[in-house]
């Protein structure tokens, strides 16, 4: 998935996976959706690439 500088919906998808994740027993996930909130735009690009969500 190509976000083309949309940030906030890059944000979304990324709270809904972690968010996801924390809800089905990984506990965790709820420090990394935290996290999200002190992302730059260019961080959550990057976190997005790592995680694979770039590509779908």
């Amino acid at each position: 998935m190509c976000y083309n500088g949309d940030a906030e919906r890059l944000k979304e998808e990324l709270e809904t996976y972690y968010g996801t994740a924390a809800v089905n027993g990984f506990p965790m996930a709820v420090m990394d959706l935290a996290d999200l909130e002190n992302k730059s735009d260019e961080e959550l690009e990057e976190l997005a690439q790592e995680l694979g969500l770039e590509q779908r």
